[in-house]
């Protein structure tokens, strides 16, 4: 098994750079393939000199989104450079030599494991939640809203017992921010659906990949850190647009993958009005 590491960045070198002089030393690690996702500030220039045998720097021709982009450094590591596996790792994550360890060697317990993910810890906010099921629409639906995910938490999430007293588990779908997954999995599913710019990326992978026949694990005991979304927050500074793209994507994946009707559809997009407004008096409330 060989590993390499796929870092997507936009407009932010400085977290990119810290995580690759952060791995870099790591023995696992075979390559690491950063990928700037035709940045408009000067990422190209200061991340080019991070480049060696080790450390790969590819340009994209446009930002197609962030599945665009992490499905241009799959390719490459998979397909160039002949790896394996792959561990996809958001430039604001931090984790251990130990833990990318752990992860690889759990694919050695079946070849129908796709993905395999870490708990995922928040600097500000403790742990999150790192994985979910592959939810029916409505329960898709009720988890769009910040009322609605609280209210029917115990119905669409995992119950704490099921995650109790184990190392792993199967689950749904993994957080996007680290995960690894391996070549034939990759191959298989697609990888990414480029249609989606941004958010859902998680779920429609999740689905691709059970589709393919491919299960997805979480470990337990294994933990990563995660800056909550360092590059989206420079990227977009109100929370209504980024209400307005994630409403997309989530439009798309319903009638896409979950091949909803008309009534659903209907139904979809008043609800997703109602979050919105939930979205600008929120942002509002704050401003005061």
């Amino acid at each position: 098994m060989e590993l390499a590491a796929v870092i997507l960045n936009y407009n932010d070198s400085e977290h990119t750079e810290e995580q690759v002089k952060r791995i870099r030393n790591y023995a696992i690690l075979k390559y690491i393939v950063i990928v700037d996702n035709h940045s408009t500030d000067d990422s190209f220039t200061r991340l080019s000199l991070l480049r060696s045998e080790k450390v790969k720097l590819i340009w994209a021709r446009d930002n197609g989104g962030y599945g665009a982009g992490n499905n241009l450094g799959l390719s490459y590591a998979f397909d160039k450079l002949h790896v394996s596996h792959c561990v996809i790792a958001n430039p604001d994550t931090s984790f251990s030599e130990a833990c990318l360890n752990a992860m690889l060697e759990t694919f050695r317990r079946s070849p129908d494991i796709g993905v395999v993910s870490a708990v995922m810890r928040d600097y500000q906010r403790g742990l999150q939640q790192t994985a979910w099921p592959i939810r029916p629409w409505l329960g898709e639906l009720l988890n769009s809203g910040p009322i609605s995910r609280r209210v029917f938490a115990g119905l669409i999430n995992y119950r704490p017992a099921y995650m109790a007293g184990r190392h792993a588990v199967a689950v749904g779908v993994v957080h996007g921010s680290m995960l690894m997954i391996q070549d034939e999995a990759y191959e298989k599913s697609g990888g990414y659906d480029e249609h989606v710019f941004l958010y859902c990326e998680e779920n429609i992978l999740g689905w691709r990949l059970r589709n393919a026949g491919f299960h997805s694990v979480l470990l337990l005991d294994q933990n990563y850190l995660h800056e909550n979304s360092g590059t989206i927050s420079k990227t977009y500074h109100s929370m209504v647009p980024k209400q307005k793209l994630r409403q997309q994507s989530e439009m798309y994946y319903y009638k896409q993958y979950l091949k909803i009707g008309p009534w659903e559809e209907a139904i979809t997009r008043v609800f997703q009005k109602i979050v919105l407004l939930e979205t600008i008096a929120a942002e509002r409330l704050k401003l005061l």
